[in-house]
């Protein structure tokens, strides 16, 4: 359609047209079926240029049939095969997907999900984890702005992710979950949880904690046990029924025998379960026979020694103890690490002491260090000396690589109190954190690791440690990246192996449903860390004896590996440097656990609140027929007629330009050919 305007433009365009034509061909000498047809050519050519500018628009209406859309979502983990389900699940989606009277009424469209939302090209009921919550979130903003319902086909057990039931509430669209199983409760015992700490010291005793739960109806018996291989460790009878559905078994375990230690707890099953994967749980633990002991050596009382000590201890393997200057060295000579806290002139004979040991050390300076006698001591260092003190924030040097350490929030701690002046080391350092005045950040060291006569040495430039732990516990609701972080440096420092130019970082085991990463770092000759060497790891499963070899890839601070898709077994490993013969060589155990395995009946409970919680209802796979029937009865679902409008301005008829063409070419033609050129 041309609105009233360009209307009135037109004939405008038409009456200046037909005037210059006109005006060209007036003369009456020139009148005849020529002139006419010359003059009607000129007049077509300017019209049809005249249009163009004006740049006249058409609009043109369609309408159409938009049909309610029905998204079928398929549970793809592996606990609908495991529950013995997976034919009905794709017999009922065929049934779905072919019904002519549900293609009528809706726009199907078909969706699988384990951890992710899938599109339904093919159902392997394979997926190892279930994240429920995120499949229907991602759906919905599939189908956002749309009319119409979900059908998802599980068994509502989910392993991962938020928890459905309580995020439903916050969907718009209607879920109508379909129940794959039956509402018959089977009789299940299951070990739901184990807890152990991942190591033990020999000859002490460490703690099991096993979570038992019952599902079913009768009074039933078994009895607990846990081995390691053959042998028989510990054993005890329990009993369930209705009211009591769960308990929770401690005991304490001797760790008799150094290193990893695989054990199994076993719950003996039912003659009538149907599910006997739930019942034993693989765990292990490695079994060390020390642990590292720090002495903080200090002459004054202040909030940073009980900050220090707390880092220290939060590995169970490391002990600290406060020791007075005085009586350092006359104590036994078994620490890996002292930390020295703002020493003075009285740390004379501990440093000495520590030179003649050539023991590592940690120094912890503050306004009343002794940076005088430090440069005196011949330490590595030299503190250029000024008068006063500086307020001093950390920045994190993310290039740091003499081990693996990531950012744990620095820039929202606050300032350490500090002596002025810079430092300047004799040899090789390596600063973990920089100095930041106000918001201006410098390449002077706040934070820097350095060797010195064969010891591994480090330097914190500033008091007010316990401020960033605290800061870091306000931040995080705990310390433990805090501690992790201090951690690695004090680890670090209490090793009393010189530096290698390739390091590896792995586990000794790791379980079935964690992620199983090596790490890596490697050195040129000079020990500056090489980003761009090709570093590879030679995989050997000890049970088959078969062999995998995996490129190393660099994640910015080190190289990695994710060897994730292993399957449970006993690996060693060879890491290798392609361009030098230098290698390392290790072991790690994968344990095999399956959380989908983990469910013998469907989770309804859970799958009808979110029925209600999004206005759907609940039905079972055999309930086809009702399912059909509601949602082609519901009046919610209805076609919606919806017009499209298309604008299409006159610039972008193509013809138009070639009317022009032949227009003004055949004028032309005629002219020439009537000797008026």
């Amino acid at each position: 359609m041309i609105g009233a305007s360009p209307v009135i433009y037109a004939l405008l365009a038409a009456v200046i047209s037909l005037l210059i034509a006109f005006f060209l061909y007036r003369k009456r000498s020139r009148k005849g079926k020529v002139f006419i047809a010359m003059a009607i050519l000129r007049f077509v050519a300017i019209f049809a240029l005249l249009l163009l500018l004006i740049n006249i628009k058409f609009s043109n209406k369609s309408f159409f049939t938009e049909k309610p859309y029905l998204s079928i979502l398929v549970d793809n983990s592996s606990s609908i095969k495991e529950l013995g389900y997976e034919d009905t699940a794709r017999k009922l989606l065929n049934e779905l997907t072919n019904d002519e009277e549900l293609n009528n009424r809706f726009s199907i469209e078909e969706y699988s999900f384990d951890t992710d939302l899938l599109p339904q090209d093919s159902l392997s009921f394979s997926g190892n984890q279930t994240n429920i919550s995120n499949a229907l979130q991602a759906l919905e903003n599939i189908n956002r702005g749309s009319n119409g319902a979900v059908l998802m086909l599980s068994d509502g057990n989910q392993t991962y992710g938020a928890d459905y039931a309580f995020t439903s509430k916050s969907l718009q669209q209607e879920v109508y979950p379909v129940v794959l199983g039956d509402s018959i409760t089977y009789n299940d015992l299951k070990i739901s949880q184990l807890n152990v700490n991942k190591y033990a010291y020999f000859k002490n005793k460490y703690p099991v904690e096993i979570f038992l739960t019952f599902e079913g109806k009768s009074t039933v018996r078994s009895v607990l046990k846990i081995y390691r291989g053959n042998q028989l460790l510990y054993s005890e009878k329990v009993s369930f029924d209705e009211k009591n559905t769960s308990k929770v078994i401690k005991t304490e375990l001797l760790a008799d025998k150094i290193g990893v230690q695989t054990l199994k707890a076993v719950l003996e099953p039912l003659s009538e379960e149907k599910n006997k994967e739930n019942n034993s749980k693989l765990f292990a633990l490695e079994v060390i026979d020390q642990k590292n002991n720090i002495a903080i050596v200090t002459a004054t009382k202040h909030p940073d020694i009980g900050a220090l000590k707390k880092i220290v201890e939060s590995n169970e393997f490391r002990t600290a103890s406060i020791v007075d200057v005085g009586a350092f060295n006359a104590l036994e000579n078994n620490f890996q690490l002292v930390i020295l806290y703002q020493p003075t002139n009285s740390f004379n004979t501990v440093i000495k002491e520590l030179k003649n040991r050539k023991q590592n050390y940690w120094i912890i300076s503050g306004e009343d260090t002794d940076w005088n006698f430090l440069n005196r001591a011949e330490l590595g260092f030299n503190h250029v000396l000024s008068g006063g003190k500086e307020e001093v924030l950390p920045l994190y040097n993310d290039t740091y690589n003499s081990f693996q350490t990531e950012d744990i929030g620095f820039d929202d701690f606050p300032p350490l109190t500090a002596r002025l002046g810079g430092i300047d080391f004799l040899g090789a350092s390596h600063a973990l954190l920089y100095k930041k005045i106000g918001s201006i950040a410098t390449d002077d060291p706040q934070l820097v690791t350095f060797d010195n006569n064969e010891q591994k040495a480090a330097i914190l430039l500033g008091e007010g440690i316990w401020k960033w732990r605290a800061a870091s516990f306000i931040e995080n609701e705990s310390t433990a990246s805090f501690d992790t972080f201090f951690g690695k440096l004090i680890q670090y420092l209490s090793s009393t192996e010189k530096r290698a130019r390739l390091t590896i970082t792995s586990e000794s085991f790791y379980y079935g449903n964690s992620q199983v990463k090596i790490g890596a770092s490697y050195f040129d000759k000079n020990y500056v860390f090489d980003p761009n060497a090709t570093i590879k790891i030679e995989v050997k499963n000890k049970e088959t004896g078969a062999e995998v070899v995996y490129p190393m890839l660099y994640k910015g601070s080190g190289y990695e590996v994710d060897l994730s898709s292993l399957p449970a077994s006993a690996y060693s490993f060879m890491v290798r440097v392609d361009s030098e013969k230098i290698s390392k060589s290790g072991s790690f155990s994968i344990l095999a656990f399956d959380v989908e395995k983990q469910f013998v009946n469907p989770d309804i409970g859970r799958l009808n609140t979110l029925a209600e919680n999004t206005g759907g209802v609940l039905y079972f796979s055999d309930t086809f027929s009702d399912l059909k029937q509601d949602l082609l009865t519901n009046s919610k679902y209805q076609s919606v007629q919806k017009s499209k409008e298309n604008i299409v301005p006159l610039i972008d008829w193509k013809w138009l330009l070639l009317v022009i063409i032949i227009a003004l070419s055949s004028e032309w033609f005629l002219r020439k050919y009537n000797g008026l050129i």
